[in-house]
């Protein structure tokens, strides 16, 4: 899945790439040292050409989604066979931001209204914008992530903000479960494909199903952070507080917990364990974006063109990182990046 840590703390090579059942490239198994080669996207008519972004999500087989500001708003932008298509915003809003996708092609995110500051989520198919009804009581809700079964997560708000908290819209339609806040400064982050939810609390993470918590524990560790999971594995990283004491964590289906080498922290992984996170860079607060197989590292991604920064927030089933490359500070968003495996 997809990890939000952009905006919270404030992702076509030259080759076919064949990928087998357990997403390993082929030309990987036979030996030949391979190199995450970045694309920078082209922008649709209208957009800023400093993009302005962020690349979030995609269906796993070629078509890549975000939102960019285009003629003055933040509007859904997909990628097929690398062009843009301008997907718009729903009816009656000025401001969309897609949050993730699925590989259905079903696309979630939240739109607002300028003029009266409210945000209502959205599903986004082939038939068009859909808006999720806010739950009575709540005065506006935001899409956090949709697993593959078609389940969408988000965060429902209310004029007290004791009263948040985090909401599932099953597939198929249905009531929507509401998650009541119980732990201090509780975050909806990821569902799982079993609706598994993972929360950021403060002092660490915790995984809920069907009306119970458990903690993410990382021992030595004070803190124990996920950003993502699938499949029952968490991505994240394990601290002692410190920036410099962070490292890059893998927990499995059971809670064990494997560090992962050369890195500080770990954001998205997909389906077969493909995993996007940072390395510390010595002297620098900026990591360097780097990727893991399953525990194993797999490389660094590539410096697109002349950016001087550049972040993976997501990684495709098809074995493609998706992220953004800006000359500014990377929370204000950039021109939309992809990394695919090359030669």
């Amino acid at each position: 899945m997809r990890s939000n840590v952009l905006k919270r703390a404030g992702v076509f090579a030259a080759v076919a790439i064949a990928v087998t059942a357990l997403g390993v490239p082929a030309a990987q198994a036979q030996g030949v040292r391979l190199g995450w080669k970045p694309t920078v996207l082209p922008l649709p008519a209208g957009a800023n050409p400093l993009g302005r972004g962020f690349l979030t999500g995609s269906d796993g087989h070629g078509e890549y989604t975000g939102s960019f500001a285009v003629d003055d708003k933040l509007q859904v932008v997909s990628w097929r066979g690398g062009k843009p298509v301008l997907r718009g915003v729903p009816e009656g809003y000025e401001w969309a931001m897609a949050e993730d996708e699925n590989g259905a092609g079903t696309v979630v995110g939240t739109a607002s209204d300028y003029d009266t500051g409210v945000s209502r989520s959205f599903v986004l198919d082939s038939t068009g914008f859909h808006l999720r009804e806010t739950p009575a009581g709540y005065k506006e809700a935001q899409t956090r992530a949709i697993n593959s079964r078609g389940d969408v997560l988000g965060q429902v708000i209310h004029e007290d903000p004791a009263k948040d908290g985090a909401i599932v819209w099953p597939a198929g339609g249905g009531a929507p479960v509401i998650i009541p806040m119980t732990h201090e400064f509780e975050v909806p982050l990821d569902i799982d494909e079993d609706g598994t939810v993972l929360f950021s609390v403060s002092g660490g993470s915790l995984l809920w199903k069907n009306g119970t918590f458990r903690p993410l524990t990382a021992p030595g560790f004070e803190y124990a952070d996920g950003s993502a999971i699938r499949n029952g594995v968490v991505v994240g990283s394990a601290s002692d507080g410190t920036v410099a004491g962070s490292r890059a964590a893998r927990w499995d289906a059971a809670g064990a917990v494997t560090l992962l080498p050369g890195g500080e922290g770990a954001w998205a992984l997909n389906a077969f364990g493909l995993t996007t996170g940072t390395a510390p860079v010595p002297g620098s607060f900026r990591g360097k974006p780097t990727t893991w197989r399953g525990t194993k590292p797999a490389g660094d991604l590539k410096q697109p063109g002349t950016y001087t920064g550049y972040h993976a927030s997501s990684v495709s089933d098809d074995g493609t990182f998706l992220g953004i490359a800006s000359n500014g500070p990377l929370d204000e968003g950039g021109v939309p990046v992809i990394w695919r495996l090359a030669p």
